[in-house]
């Protein structure tokens, strides 16, 4: 059977997983906000409507223009083809990761499968709250979508680094600028990390009198990207926000911050580990001494990842989401340096100790992933009768809405940021908006869970969430 036949057959079941999980979920807090136009209470309803959108909340809320243009897209085209682009754009990520590990020189589907079975396991098994990275759609928009963009950004400077000087075509320069742009116009903090990883980069190329056109202009897109980011005028506006709330970034550093990290990384576990045992190997048969062209690619590809979340300490909130990039660099990083080991002839590890790690890991995944798709169609059917109930109520004239529990448990496959008995809640507020309510709540709240939702591989379906208290 052919190589690129294998690695298709294998992608596909990933695919179908993602792809019937995103068609199931129902839209939840922020989606809701990106069907609207902004500042205004209508449904978009044309591409021109996004633009306008983005214009306004470039000014108003935020500068990640990139990722909310992908967003309000795919909302606007709805399922089943927005979830048939995520599945798709999941696989691509997939590969995109294996290509920069391998330092494959074009896009291709011939690629050894145990570097994509490890890339494949890592991101499903220690991707942080991996249900609102992939399967929601403005969180994916924010995180899967443009860390594949700053990755395939990457891509060309990994393979300079096995090259004296990488010299291409005219095109290619501009090419690399426009995708520079919008690579940098995604996140604060992976925008800053490729900003810092392929700056350096770029001035030892210059020092080194090896700078081409592409390199130059790729890094001066990336830049510009990252400017018209941070700079927008959206930003200074939410950040006054924050404050007039009360936030204060000291007590945030010192109380959440550094925990929020620390959690990250315990996540890591599998990650963490491989890159660990790599280290060791490289070290062990001397190959860090003077360390390959593949090894040094492998190290900057780990330095954007390790930068991409530490940079976070620096930012006012740390979502759980935000350490999606540092899994996906990482991953690539580690794929790059054990890839140093096979050229090498050098095994990992015993190939039977391999077997029966890759055979738990598989169990798990596949069983965790029929729970997941299984939990989500529980929530379809439970937001159907949702839909019902608001109709109902609202039929009967009432304008203060409350609306009954989901059946599924959330976590790290299961997203679900709904509404809550709080009215005042951020959920709440936007679906009262969306709906032009004058509230809206939920009958009950679950109670809080000591464990964290990185770690609820299998969650309970059928049974509500909550009770409703006795009255």
């Amino acid at each position: 059977m052919p190589q690129s036949v294998k690695t298709l057959a294998y992608l596909l079941p990933w695919c179908v997983v993602i792809a019937l999980c995103s068609l199931y979920t129902p839209y939840f807090g922020n989606d809701f906000r990106y069907m609207l136009v902004e500042g205004t209470n209508d449904l978009v309803s044309s591409l021109s409507d996004i633009v306008i959108s983005q214009y306004r909340h470039y000014f108003t809320w935020g500068g990640r223009t990139v990722n909310h243009l992908i967003a309000q897209f795919l909302l606007y085209i709805g399922k089943p083809a927005q979830s048939i682009i995520t599945a798709l754009t999941y696989g691509l990520l997939l590969l995109a990761i294996v290509w920069a590990g391998l330092n494959c020189r074009r896009p291709t589907f011939k690629v050894r499968l145990l570097p994509l079975i490890f890339v494949s396991l890592v991101l499903w098994l220690c991707m942080r709250n991996f249900g609102e990275v992939v399967i929601n759609v403005v969180s994916s928009s924010n995180y899967m979508f443009s860390t594949l963009l700053i990755l395939l950004f990457f891509i060309p400077f990994v393979q300079s680094f096995h090259l004296e000087r990488d010299v291409r075509p005219w095109w290619f320069s501009l090419f690399m600028c426009a995708l520079g742009i919008l690579a940098g116009w995604t996140n604060e903090n992976t925008g800053c990390a490729a900003v810092t990883v392929v700056g350096l980069y770029n001035l030892k190329l210059l020092k080194e009198k090896r700078l081409t056109a592409w390199q130059c202009l790729g890094g001066c897109g990336l830049l510009g990207g990252y400017l018209a980011l941070m700079l927008a005028p959206g930003n200074a506006a939410r950040m006054l926000f924050m404050e007039n709330k009360g936030f204060d970034f000291w007590e945030h550093f010192f109380n959440d911050s550094i925990g929020i990290i620390g959690l990250s990384f315990l996540t890591q576990h599998l990650l963490l580990i491989s890159l660990i045992w790599v280290l060791w190997q490289l070290k062990r048969h001397a190959l860090l001494v003077c360390p390959s062209a593949q090894v040094k690619a492998g190290l900057w590809l780990c330095a954007a990842g390790f930068l991409s979340l530490l940079i976070m300490l620096a930012s006012p909130t740390i979502p759980a989401r935000s350490a999606a990039p540092f899994t996906i660099f990482v991953a690539a990083g580690t794929v790059a340096l054990a890839n140093e080991l096979y050229l090498h002839g050098i095994s990992i590890c015993p190939k039977s100790l391999c077997n029966a790690v890759l055979s738990v890991l598989f169990i798990v995944s596949a069983a965790s992933a029929v729970n997941a798709v299984l939990g989500y169609r529980q929530m379809y059917f439970d937001n159907q009768q949702r839909g019902r109930e608001i109709i109902a109520q609202l039929r009967q004239g009432k304008q203060d809405l409350v609306v009954s529990p989901l059946k599924t448990q959330r976590g790290r496959y299961i997203y679900a940021a709904d509404v809550r008995t709080d009215p005042q809640n951020w959920a709440n507020l936007i679906l009262t908006r969306y709906y032009g309510l004058h509230s809206i709540v939920r009958s009950c709240d679950e109670v809080s869970s000591s464990l964290p939702n990185d770690f609820v591989y299998f969650v309970k379906i059928g049974q509500p969430v909550c009770k409703v208290p006795a009255p």
